[in-house]
């Protein structure tokens, strides 16, 4: 096991009073976490699964010629997540929601098995291991062109922030800890045309090429 690992499970032992844990933080790591996010329906749901259809066709000429970016805002990222999360990601994370900050800056929470959000070895066989936790992050996005690939894009997410419920987690311990079921899907492939993403208060915008 890996010593950043190692040493949060012992907290964790010690927070869920297995050993000698503390009153103060066993309620904060099950406590859910406190995010600003927009809701959305199910009529902005089908708006952002139109935007993004139009994005993987090369996006929509506007006045001009020149491409119109495409603009995704919070309630229809957070419709389109409650709908399609699990089976885009392909892990196990319910009650997703994210909130665009602004300034580049992603605020997600979400909530999935402890095992699954921590980088735990399965043979480590705790059954409180299994209980729901949420895990709340902040990010930094950015776009990623990938010279080895064919200039391939990517949308890429820099982890700022990581707590589990409500406690903090230091960030020299979360590089270690965060399992690959998070870190794996913190890079999505985008189409070769976008040129831009711009994270504002409340909108993603996306810009494509002529």
């Amino acid at each position: 096991m890996r010593l950043g690992c190692a040493l949060l499970v012992g907290v964790l032992i010690g927070a869920c009073g297995l050993a000698a844990g503390s009153a103060w933080v066993a309620p904060r790591l099950f406590q859910e976490p406190q995010i600003a996010a927009a809701a959305g329906t199910a009529e902005d749901g089908v708006r952002c699964q139109q935007k993004i259809f139009e994005l993987a066709t090369g996006g929509r000429l506007g006045k001009g010629g020149a491409m119109r970016p495409v603009a995704l805002s919070e309630p229809e990222l957070n419709a389109f997540l409650s709908r399609h999360l699990v089976e885009a990601a392909r892990i196990p994370l319910s009650a997703a929601s994210v909130r665009l900050v602004g300034d580049g800056v992603v605020e997600l929470k979400g909530q999935m098995p402890l095992r699954r959000a921590l980088a735990i070895p399965e043979l480590l066989s705790i059954r409180w291991l299994e209980q729901p936790i949420w895990v709340h992050l902040g990010a930094r996005a950015s776009l990623e062109v990938d010279a080895a690939r064919k200039q391939r894009r990517y949308l890429r997410l820099d982890i700022e922030r990581f707590a589990l419920g409500r406690q903090q987690i230091p960030s020299v311990l979360a590089r270690l800890m965060v399992s690959s079921a998070i870190v794996n899907q913190l890079r999505w492939r985008l189409p070769d045309t976008v040129e831009a993403i711009t994270v504002e208060p409340r909108v993603l915008v996306i810009r494509t090429a002529s």
